[in-house]
């Protein structure tokens, strides 16, 4: 799926400080908690135009040090200049108008940004800012200019003890990097200079014009000048790198590299292959060359937050979504590479060529390349069942917006606060299903007129939502294509009537049938919210609804803009069975009235679905029970009617929502009567997969094992499951090589195998994660010691939170994720979090510990929300997000008791 987001680290702290040009400037550390907002702004007047930066960076060292000249321009005279820096040394600071250059003195401010003050103003027009400094290598958070080690048990032998320093400015990383005008809006020039370790190979957006020897046994590193960039897409790395080259891409002719750990080169294998063939598809979608010099693919060894970044020609990934052993490129690792890489691509025109203008527009520049690069996966992987994706997107999406508090898509940006909320399945996730439901309503060939209108109207330049709904819904439609309607026209502010409020639009459909008369289709819209949600503030939420029904007769389709409306259908009779969600491409969800919805399930009218209307009905299902809209017994109609699907996508959203009632039978008689619903639904087919591949198998067999046996071994209770699970576990950690398990298949394996798991297990599991250095087999061990479920078991797998061999940001989701996905290990888990909170804390990035209460989001039941409250309701004001996550996580919880009180557990 689409790469998720950056978990941004804007920490509110330092104190005022105010000293002379020459003395240096420090920002302070952490205050206990966040003090008042700050405007983000920079005032007007001040406008940057261009940069010369110079970085000294050696990653063996803690520190960094450069200079940079910014050239400006200013709308009027002024005595000062604000600007941003954040934990920087100011050495030294001036100003330079034609040949005139004075000294500034430099006052911190507040935490982010620098005023230098002049001894006479600088007049209107042009002029030259310059500031040397020194920063810090940031080493927990990756996050601005940081370091990491890919393998800590070679740094002894490796060129400068095997650290290499990375950047991660998005959003506003890098003024923890060097002092500047950090604002999206502000797209300029950068030339860029490196003075690294003679040894070491530094790169960057741009390609290397000359490198020329420097004192102290380093070598100078000049790349040609950006194209304009704002500063959060600018990127460079220091490392002892090694490179493979790919065929280059054609018609543009792009060189294509591969960045990686000097030794590691023939791990990029797959993704050589394979990304040429992504860029020549977005280059026939745009009908525009790739826009940059170099496309350069760089492995981070760790991230957190977010598994890539779409810096221009030097795209970065997390190591275990870009390498893979040769002969370990497992189905999943391809597919995801592919989805990520296509996702990250789109961004070069649609974020990199064509900008937001600010903050407040992110939203269009995730949800498009989400959007597109699913379609991309697609194209490229044409037996990957990538079709899924797009309902894949809109069931995300829906899980987060069905609370009363889910904020909209188009959310204001105006404090620091509000950055910290914006990374999330509303901005990825929830835009992209509303681009498809435009797509869907004005056909593929005119929605990618518009996209290509907008990149020809703002290349190079800055856009807004605004911009891109005007080239949705002007200019002529090609030759061959359906002529706009008057509801065309109106879909602009039908799509602004998604994006500029929050929720989720609830359709009661209703078929009228009349003798004499043509059958009719009553549509009522409202907001759907779960059983238990709390009252939502003013007047009744009214959407524009583009709605697209189908029956045996074709497509009719109506644009909802009333609360109430009535649809005449085609078809000369009543028809046996109508979809109001064709294609399943309408951001909305359908309750049908009487039998409508059993028509659609019927075995009859399965064959006719669309894998769209497949996942759709589904989905629908889990967020009608979820609203009290349809009974348990109706929902366990459609696991069942969907289970026995050709398609694995539908067969494992059939599964998803039968877990998704788990809750309803956490003990009891209910758990056992559960249990035997998974095996009557899922049991002979999991049964006839088994958990070793045969020869002949393709990778939707893989995946589907993966998925279902774990959920078979574990849900439906399955000890012959999990005894096979076990057998081929201990032949593993006996001979890997001799009892291979397939890449596919063994995070699934090893995590069934531990649910009855004993310490001799335990420990020989721990043993081969504290061996190996390959991070995807260390992810899968411990999402295995996550799995564990005999307490004590369980509670030595929590204490390798604070081990010091195993970093946190490897092994907190994985381990954490098994334990707080079952009730009989989360309250354990809870507790232990608690209790060592600040020791964790003190392990992760600056404001990483705003994800904890994410972690519990499963949980259920007023006593576990008061011990969430209790946990961290102190805690998380200190980090940026963290009140939001918490409070978030906390109704997810209430909706849950008030569900499972209110919804039957009968199986």
């Amino acid at each position: 799926m689409p790469s998720p987001a950056p978990l941004l680290r804007l920490a509110l702290t330092g104190l005022l400080i105010t000293l002379a040009a020459a003395a240096p400037v420090h920002a302070a550390t952490r205050t206990p908690a966040r003090a008042a907002p700050l405007p983000m702004r920079l005032p007007e007047g001040v406008r940057p135009t261009a940069y010369r930066l110079s970085l000294v960076v050696d990653p063996a060292q803690p520190t960094h040090r450069g200079e940079v000249e910014i050239d400006i321009t200013l709308s009027k005279p002024s005595g000062t200049v604000l600007l941003h820096a954040k934990d920087l040394r100011i050495t030294a600071a001036w100003a330079e108008t034609g040949a005139h250059r004075r000294a500034a003195q430099v006052r911190q401010r507040d935490p982010e940004r620098i005023e230098l003050r002049l001894p006479r103003p600088l007049p209107a027009g042009k002029a030259v800012l310059g500031l040397s400094f020194e920063g810090r290598l940031q080493d927990k958070d990756v996050y601005g200019l940081f370091r990491q080690r890919d393998r800590e048990d070679a740094a002894a032998a490796a060129p400068g003890g095997g650290w290499a320093a990375f950047t991660q400015f998005e959003a506003t990383g890098a003024r923890l990097a060097f002092p500047l005008f950090d604002e999206p809006g502000f797209k300029l020039p950068w030339s860029l200079s490196l003075t690294v370790p003679e040894g070491l190979t530094a790169v960057a957006n741009m390609p290397v014009t000359s490198e020329s020897p420097a004192a102290g046994g380093r070598k100078r590193v000049q790349f040609a000048t950006t194209p304009p960039l704002p500063a959060y897409l600018l990127a460079f790395a220091v490392g002892d790198f090694g490179v493979r080259e790919a065929p280059a891409s054609s018609p543009a002719g792009t060189p294509i590299r591969f960045v990686v750990p000097r030794g590691r080169e023939a791990e990029a294998e797959f993704a050589a292959g394979i990304t040429g063939r992504v860029l020549e598809q977005l280059e026939r979608y745009f009908d525009m060359p790739y826009p940059y010099a170099k496309l350069d693919s760089l492995a981070i060894p760790v991230t957190v937050g977010f598994s890539a970044m779409e810096h221009p020609g030097l795209v970065t990934y997390a190591s275990t979504l870009m390498l893979a052993p040769p002969g370990q490129a497992s189905a999943s690792f391809r597919q995801e590479y592919t989805s990520t890489a296509a996702h990250e691509l789109a961004h070069q025109w649609f974020g990199n060529l064509v900008t937001m203008a600010w903050w407040d527009d992110l939203w269009l520049n995730e949800s498009f390349a989400s959007w597109l690069g699913d379609r991309i996966t697609a194209q490229v992987l044409p037996d990957a069942g990538w079709d899924a994706a797009p309902a894949h997107a809109r069931r995300w999406a829906m899980r987060a917006d069905r609370l009363a508090s889910a904020r909209r898509i188009e959310q204001p940006v105006r404090v620091d606060e509000d950055m910290g909320n914006l990374w999330d399945a509303i901005t990825y996730q929830k835009g992209q299903a509303v681009l498809g439901m435009a797509e869907g309503w004005l056909g593929e060939a005119r929605f990618r007129e518009g996209v290509q209108r907008y990149m020809q109207r703002h290349a190079w330049g800055h856009a807004t939502s605004a911009d891109f709904f005007a080239a949705l819904g002007t200019g002529a439609s090609g030759t061959g294509t359906p002529q706009p309607t008057p509801d065309d026209a109106a879909l602009p502010a039908a799509i602004r009537s998604f994006t500029t409020q929050a929720g989720i639009p609830l359709l009661h459909a209703t078929l009228q049938c009349t003798a004499g008369q043509p059958p009719q289709l009553l549509l009522a819209q409202s907001r759907l919210l779960p059983l238990g949600s709390p009252a939502v503030a003013g007047p009744p939420t009214r959407w524009q609804v583009p709605v697209r029904v189908r029956t045996p007769a074709g497509l009719t389709r109506l644009m909802l803009d009333a609360p109430q409306a009535t649809l005449t259908l085609p078809d000369a009779d009543c028809p046996a069975w109508l979809n109001a969600n064709a294609d399943g491409s309408g951001y909305y969800r359908v309750a049908y009235a009487a039998d409508g919805l059993a028509r659609l399930t019927s075995a009859s009218t399965l064959a006719s679905l669309t894998i769209g209307e497949a996942l759709t009905l589904i989905d629908d299902a889990a967020g009608l029970h979820d609203a009290g809209q349809i009974d348990t017994a109706a929902a366990l109609a459609v696991v069942q009617a969907f289970a026995g699907h050709p398609r694995r996508a539908v067969v494992e959203a059939a599964a998803e929502l039968l877990a998704h009632l788990k809750p309803l039978a956490e003990a009891g008689a209910a758990r056992t009567a559960y249990a035997a619903r998974w095996q009557a639904a899922f049991g002979e087919r999991a049964r006839a997969l088994g958990w070793r591949a045969r020869p002949g198998d393709g990778d939707d067999a893989n995946l589907l094992r993966a998925e279902l046996l774990p959920r078979l071994a574990e849900l439906g209770d399955d000890a012959v499951l999990r005894a096979e699970a076990r057998a081929l576990t201990l032949a593993w950690l006996a001979d890997a090589e001799a009892h291979a398990l397939s890449s596919d298949l063994r995070r699934a394996t090893l995590s069934a195998a531990a649910l009855d798991g004993d310490a001799a297990l335990f420990d020989a599991l721990l043993a081969t994660l504290r061996r190996s250095s390959d991070r995807t087999l260390r992810s899968d061990l411990l999402s295995a010691l996550g799995h564990f479920r005999q307490p004590a078991l369980a509670q030595r797998a929590r204490s390798l939170l604070l081990d010091s061999g195993i970093d946190i940001r490897e092994s907190l989701w994985p381990l954490m994720g098994g334990q707080t996905a079952d009730a009989t290990t989360r309250r354990a888990a809870l507790a232990d979090v608690a209790g060592q909170f600040e020791a964790l804390a003190r392990r992760m990035g600056r404001d990483d510990p705003a994800g904890l209460p994410r972690l519990f989001r499963n949980a259920c039941g007023a006593d576990e929300r008061r011990q969430l409250e209790a946990a961290f309701g102190r805690a998380m004001p200190r980090y940026l997000g963290g009140q939001r996550a918490l409070q978030r996580t906390l109704e997810s919880v209430d909706l849950c008791s008030a569900w499972r009180a209110r919804q039957s557990a009968s199986f």
